[in-house]
């Protein structure tokens, strides 16, 4: 428990302040101030659990202070320290909650037992409280709980008639940080969370199931326009924090207004709306039903778009497959296509090309397959989803090429590629590689630009870079020892050819496929 000290006396703060017994009861005191306009202005930094007070202090009092913490903190408790003659204080004290009362001149051993009381009840309340409030959640989302049982329900914990708004926090691709092996934790992000709501003027509840960490803020009396703009500057601390404590992306959906909790099932479906068009926007977004365009349910031109991509791959076009590609992401988004529309089209993507590979006899294993479906659907953002279907698209593109250079190449010209593949790391040269094979140098050089499609130096390069793709996938090795393992003389020029051939530059190819 954090514990702030406010007191006048210098020498009463420093003596609380360094009792040796805090640590023992799990304490750490986070601040000290000499009086309540002090305090207030320490509070939001060094962000105490409890403030243990004296009552009469210059400036603002215990009493004052107490006021504006439960106004703008409720979460805080507060202790008070008070003599014999302060009785009317206690009085109003009682009535704003105090945790308890220490008659000066203050009692060690009476002090610390005091606050381990307190500690003891925060935890017990804080276990009640948490199965009381998912009860509430559990009977407002109920199909089967009548809607006079939940009225009922909401009356009995005063809430038939606190306005709400619900801020949902959710991982994005956290299904493919699963797949990948990354860590995320649902704990630290709820912890990190309510450390932002704490400091708010706003009392809340939390739920978390698979989908996300929601968010049910209450507002009595609250304006409309004053808690959805409250809520949208919370979500940019949230995402802030998120930026900056985590590996990870977040995004974070807000529901419109609702009446009270009895409005919960409403909001929530506004969450899931706000969810499903994350996929459109992309990680990092902060997504406010009261902003999403009216949608309508629209669907691809899958035909067209599908005999498209066949006949570009058929003729071997991998090059255009990302501005490809980058089209379909503009019609998707022009179109606001919902999340189930999206991974329907990729699957039919991946269906059509599997197809066409088995014209090549090319087949992909069931396991493969069914992998690859299951990738395709756990993605929750489109720009995700469009990389991994450029790299499959890309090696099927390439194993398409390769099975028909292969078809028309002659024997001869397929030993001398493997060959050069074989000793590309090494000093190789045109005139080397024409004498190893008793050739004509110019006519091995006009044989090899027809049956490859490439020059000789061109070709050489590619085993080169296949062979350091390979190499910054398998090993640690630094990039300039790669360029000089696959026979490369310059580190630079090697970046330079490697980030042409792949579109990335050796470090970042590493950090995108791993």
């Amino acid at each position: 428990m954090k514990i702030m000290i406010v007191d006048d006396e210098e020498l009463i703060r420093n003596h609380l302040a360094h009792l040796t017994e805090w640590s023992d009861l799990g304490c750490q005191i986070t601040g000290v101030a000499a009086n309540g306009v002090e305090a207030l202005e320490r509070i939001p930094a060094d962000k105490p659990d409890l403030v243990i007070t004296d009552i009469r202090m210059p400036l603002m009092n215990g009493i004052q202070l107490a006021e504006q913490i439960k106004a703008r903190f409720p979460h805080i408790r507060f202790l008070f320290l008070t003599a014999f003659n302060d009785f009317q204080y206690a009085q109003h004290a009682v009535k704003l909650g105090a945790a308890d009362f220490i008659l000066k001149p203050i009692q060690n051993a009476e002090l610390l037992r005091s606050v381990e009381l307190i500690m003891q009840g925060e935890e017990r309340t804080s276990r009640e409280d948490r199965l009381k409030q998912e009860q509430v959640i559990q009977s407002m989302l109920s199909h089967v709980v009548n809607e006079r049982d939940k009225y009922a329900v909401a009356s009995e914990n005063g809430l038939e008639d606190r306005e709400i708004i619900v801020v949902c926090v959710v991982i994005d691709n956290a299904d493919v940080l699963i797949e990948t092996g990354e860590v995320y934790s649902f704990v630290a992000l709820r912890e990190a969370m309510t450390q932002i709501l704490d400091y708010n003027p706003y009392s809340y509840w939390d739920y978390s199931d698979s989908k996300g960490l929601y968010l049910i803020l209450f507002k009595p009396h609250g304006d409309l326009w004053e808690m959805r703009g409250d809520s949208m500057k919370m979500a940019g601390d949230m995402l802030d924090r998120c930026k900056e404590s985590f590996p990870f992306a977040v995004s974070i959906c807000i529901s419109k207004v609702k009446p009270s909790i009895l409005y919960l099932h409403q909001a929530w479906k506004e969450i899931k709306d706000c969810l499903d068009y994350r996929m459109l926007l992309g990680k990092g977004s902060i997504i406010s039903n009261d902003a999403l365009p009216n949608r309508v349910q629209g669907n691809m031109n899958g035909a067209d778009q599908l005999n498209e991509l066949i006949v570009m791959l058929r003729k071997g076009e991998k090059e255009k497959v990302p501005s490809y590609l980058l089209s379909i992401s503009r019609e998707m988004m022009g179109k606001g296509l919902t999340k189930t529309n999206i991974h329907t089209f990729a699957l039919q993507v991946i269906q059509r090309v599997e197809m066409l590979l088995l014209e090549y006899n090319l087949r992909i294993p069931e396991e493969i397959q069914l992998q690859t479906r299951k990738t395709i659907l756990s993605f929750d953002i489109l720009f995700d989803l469009m990389l991994f279907l450029e790299q499959w698209l890309e090696e099927s593109a390439d194993r398409i090429i390769a099975t028909n250079r292969n078809q028309s190449m002659n024997g001869l010209v397929k030993e001398i590629c493997t060959y050069l593949r074989s000793k590309s790391a090494e000093d190789m040269s045109l005139e080397r590689l024409a004498d190893y094979f008793h050739m004509n140098h110019s006519y091995l050089s006009r044989l090899i630009k027809k049956e490859t499609g490439q020059n000789f130096r061109d070709l050489l390069w590619s085993y080169r870079i296949e062979a350091a793709k390979r190499m910054l996938l398998e090993t640690r090795m630094k990039a300039n020892e790669i360029a000089y393992e696959v026979g490369f003389k310059d580190p630079a020029h090697f970046s330079i050819l490697f980030k042409k051939h792949v579109g990335l530059s050796p470090m970042n190819y590493r950090e995108q496929i791993k």
